[in-house]
């Protein structure tokens, strides 16, 4: 019973040596490169120094970081569409607004996926994932192109399709 005791603390002391060795050698994310890859650089860079939790994070650290954004962002879009869609009287209007619900939804699908690959280490799985979220939003916009949205729906997208481009360059570095 001792010697169990003994062996198992053995073990745990190893692992917890190991766990820490590697990710000691966790280095920081190049901040610099990503967002010199990121679709909109500007954009990327006011991002990363807005978010304090961001400075020293590793590449898996900002990739969480940076999809916990996206996802809370689709999240709070869908909110808003369905509120839109419920008090909207033009029936034009009402059937874009309706069918974006159902692509936003479809979003937040695509990137609870991703985090599972993000989870896993599966950097192309991510990759997938959150390019098939970005077409949810994209077909959301195309939706209401004949008609005039809420001005708030447009901005909010394109601050989405930022973020989400920023996990795209990051996940090709995974």
């Amino acid at each position: 019973m001792a010697t169990t005791y003994i062996v198992n603390n053995v073990l745990v002391s190893c692992l917890m040596f190991f766990v820490m060795i590697g990710s000691s050698n966790a280095k920081p994310a190049d901040i610099k490169v990503i967002c010199g890859k990121a679709k909109n650089p500007s954009f990327c860079t006011n991002y990363m120094k807005s978010n304090p939790k961001i400075s020293g994070a590793d590449i898996k650290t900002l990739a969480t970081i940076t999809l916990g954004s996206a996802q809370t962002s689709a999240s709070i879009a869908l909110t808003k569409i369905q509120s839109l869609a419920t008090k909207e009287t033009n029936p034009a209007l009402k059937k874009g607004y309706t069918s974006c619900v159902e692509q936003y939804k479809n979003t937040i699908s695509s990137l609870d996926e991703a985090n599972t690959s993000l989870t896993s280490g599966d950097g192309p799985g991510l990759n997938i994932k959150v390019s098939a979220a970005m077409e949810g939003y994209t077909t959301c916009q195309d939706g209401l192109s004949n008609v005039k949205p809420d001005p708030s729906i447009v901005k909010d997208t394109g601050d989405f399709q930022n973020v989400c481009g920023i996990i795209l360059v990051i996940s090709n570095m995974m």
